[in-house]
């Protein structure tokens, strides 16, 4: 390690509750051990890397620049997503203009850090931040061979998609603040007997619809990667057979994902709802329905206890890696790596293993879609 290398901080991708506490616990925990130790912070994300260093970064931070911030929301820092470094198709119209901008957000990228002499980059983010992160370190190294440098990832992202880590953080109060709406929306839906598609976030991953379904009591869930519940029939066929059994109300949670498979998939089930005649038959009236849209209200207000306890973890045990070079109690490990979670305990995996194999996705075969299974409605529920 270079002596009087500095430590990079930021937040990258979409905006997770918990993320200002892994903030916040990296650096406590780096100034702990070394109180002299350079941190920089960068702002709006990777952008910080590629503006003006003296209005996109704050370097030499002390305590006060992390007081009052561990109960916010979202991230003090800014964040966003960087379009250039997204590797364009082969096919792309633009692709030679797409490359060349690509080209030169990482020169500039990696001069501003090799400048700021920085020997460690902490990337707070999801599965697209570390593929950044990722690119970011490689061409650093290549520009600069003679410079030790290195990324620590840690995990922030409400999809819970993440290779090598049990839960990231904003999962779970993404999960409450869903929980929360089905259990207000419940009221409604049950006074007028109606049904109610419940639209999630949840792009190529199903686990923040499947376990809010869980959790909240839904009658019915669809996941992007389980294309046996995007069928409008069998839905239709299953919500009939809980009229048949005098079911006053259904809720039906459907991640984003799904929507991007089969476009309009909420207002298609509605129509077919509302016309099925089995339904209509037992009611003596149509079905009504309603489709509400959680979206990026999942993301909002304080963290929960949980969040920022795992945040507070996964920035400590980031710090670790950076300061000893590993966890305490485990063997040395080198080069990009991301520290995650294994129930209470940290864990530690290289960068390019969790890149390859991020998203984690659900699976039927998984323990929470096999209970799915169980506990919702069925079309030959015996009771």
């Amino acid at each position: 390690m270079h002596e009087t290398s500095s430590v990079g901080i930021l937040t990258s991708g979409g905006d997770a509750p918990g993320m200002n506490s892994a903030v916040r616990a990296a650096f406590r925990s780096l100034k702990m051990r070394e109180p002299d130790r350079e941190i920089v912070f960068f702002r709006e994300g990777f952008r910080g890397l590629a503006r003006r260093l003296d209005s996109s970064s704050d370097r030499s931070v002390d305590r006060r620049a992390v007081r009052d911030i561990i109960h916010r929301g979202g991230t003090f820092l800014g964040t966003g997503r960087v379009p250039e470094l997204v590797l364009p198709a082969a096919d792309a119209p633009d692709r030679s203009d797409r490359l060349a901008a690509r080209e030169a957000f990482l020169r500039v990228a990696v001069a501003n850090l090799y400048q700021m002499n920085l020997s460690h980059l902490v990337v707070v983010g999801g599965d697209g931040s570390f593929r950044g992160a990722r690119l970011i370190a490689d061409t650093f190294r290549e520009t600069f061979p003679k410079r030790p440098f290195s990324v620590v990832g840690i995990p922030a992202s409400i999809d819970n998609d993440i290779f090598g880590s049990q839960y990231s953080i904003g999962f779970d109060t993404a999960l409450n603040n869903v929980v929360d709406a089905i259990r207000k929306i419940r009221d409604t839906v049950e006074s007028h007997k109606r049904a109610i598609i419940l639209e999630v976030m949840g792009n190529t991953s199903g686990w923040l619809a499947l376990q809010s379904a869980i959790a909240g009591g839904a009658a019915i869930v669809a996941i992007p990667e389980v294309e046996a519940t995007h069928d409008h029939a069998a839905i239709v066929s299953r919500l009939a057979a809980g009229v048949r059994r005098d079911y006053r109300y259904f809720i039906i949670v459907v991640a984003e994902g799904v929507q991007r498979m089969v476009p309009d998939w909420s207002q298609h089930l509605a129509e077919k709802i509302e016309l099925d005649k089995a339904t209509r038959d037992v009611l003596g009236a149509p079905m009504e329905v309603r489709i509400n849209s959680i979206g990026h209200l999942a993301r909002g207000g304080s963290p929960s206890a949980f969040d920022n306890t795992l945040a507070g973890l996964l920035g400590s045990a980031a710090a670790d890696v950076i300061q000893l070079g590993h966890l305490p109690g485990e063997a040395a490990i080198e080069g990009d790596v991301v520290v995650g979670c294994r129930g209470p305990y940290p864990v530690v995996h290289p960068l390019a293993e969790v890149v390859a194999k991020s998203p984690r996705l659900v699976t039927e075969e998984s323990p929470l879609f096999q209970l799915s299974e169980k506990l919702m409605l069925q079309a030959a529920q015996p009771f």
